[in-house]
């Protein structure tokens, strides 16, 4: 028993560590270098996540079951990124396509008095990630361009300016040109900076129409980042895990996972969640396969408190089939109907817990679980 806790205590230190350690690692960019991503990123809700990964995600799953596990999973963008961090910047992102969307699973089962049981592993593949790859529309779009001459703009009023404090001797240069830094740095989420934070003086080196250009860009760029929501991800998956008195891939599951975003009137995140799921498993450790199952899920996810761009609290009703294609067992029926409901709550910046309820509409059983996730951002803090 001793060895088997210290075993899990360390497999779980070593997990903190590696995250620790990229979550110290975070990369500073330049404003106009991966506020895009970030903006992208956080119009994804916590479901989004707990399917694909935007860097990596550490979980703990069944918290109030018997079959409990710690999982991890990252992207191979991710595990590259730390040996070239200038992969984080946007131009170079996009070009990551199938590191960004191939996704590593890997995790510790344990029963109900957290003793080890067995490893898991497993792989995701993003076939369809428009989300992702539309941050090729924020890269080189309308938002773009019109952030690029706005840029050139200020820098030639800014270079004006202060030649002319040069010129009159103004005591008080360091500081005013302090200042317009500062409202640069202090205002990368606004894009265009709001025309109080410059000093005074310098307002009317600015063009006439500074304020409608400012709403003209916040109007592109919502509607660009908006389209973005509503993309696609469809992604396949394979799943297995090593246990004692086992053999290899005695058992595994492969999935398919399709989310869709809707526009809303009211502007709240609406994503469709449809789901597949292929389980078979060898119960008596043979090379035959004794049991096999199939699941089919639908729902609607849909947040209903959000701040900022951001899901606070997310709930997806939804309807799921179950299906024993072989292997039944004395009195259990072949097939199940379900009426599910996730409730994701944000803890902090990066921590949801998720509550998973279903309930069994022939049986009328009800079961519960509960999940903790934490989402890990190559980007630089906030």
């Amino acid at each position: 028993m001793k060895t088997n806790k210290s075993l899990i205590i360390g497999v779980i230190v070593i997990f903190f560590n590696i995250l620790s350690v990229n979550a110290q690692t975070n990369i500073k960019l330049k404003p106009d270098d991966d506020s895009f991503i970030k903006s992208v990123n956080a119009s994804k809700t916590g479901n989004w996540n707990d399917v694909f990964t935007n860097f990596m995600q550490l979980a703990a799953k069944n918290l109030a079951g018997d079959n409990k596990s710690f999982e991890y999973k990252t992207t191979i963008f991710a595990i590259k990124s730390k040996v070239d961090s200038t992969l984080l910047i946007d131009k170079n992102y996009v070009k990551e396509n199938f590191s960004r969307n191939f996704q590593i699973n890997m995790g510790l089962k344990l029963d109900n008095d957290y003793k080890f049981k067995g490893f898991s592993y497993g792989f995701d593949w993003a076939l369809i990630n428009k989300r992702d790859l539309s941050i090729n529309t924020l890269v080189d779009g309308e938002t773009a361009k019109l952030y690029e001459k706005y840029f050139e703009m200020l820098t030639t009023c800014r270079e004006r300016y202060n030649n002319d404090l040069i010129k009159n001797e103004d005591p008080d240069k360091g500081k005013k040109i302090k200042q317009i830094q500062e409202a640069i740095n202090n205002n990368g989420d606004e894009y265009i900076i709001p025309i109080d934070q410059f000093p005074k003086d310098f307002i009317k080196y600015l063009p006439p129409d500074y304020q409608d250009n400012r709403k003209y860009f916040r109007e592109v760029y919502e509607q660009e980042l908006d389209a973005i929501k509503r993309k696609p991800l469809l992604k396949i998956g394979f799943n297995s895990n090593f246990q004692k008195n086992t053999k290899f891939l005695d058992e595994f599951d492969t999935n398919l996972v399709y989310l869709q975003g809707l526009k809303s009137k009211k502007g709240s995140k609406l994503e469709i969640d449809f789901r597949n799921q292929f389980k078979a498993k060898d119960s008596i450790t043979t090379s035959v396969i004794k049991r096999k199952e199939f699941s089919s899920q639908l729902g609607l996810n849909i947040s209903i408190w959000e701040t900022k761009e951001k899901s606070i609290v997310e709930l997806k009703p939804n309807f799921e089939y179950k299906r024993i294609v072989s292997g039944i067992m004395t009195d259990e029926k072949n097939d199940q109907f379900l009426a599910n409901a996730d409730l994701r709550i944000r803890v902090l910046k990066n921590l949801w817990v998720p509550l998973i309820l279903k309930y069994d509409i022939k049986n009328n059983n009800l079961f519960g679980f509960l999940n903790v996730s934490f989402n890990f951002d190559a980007m630089k803090k906030e």
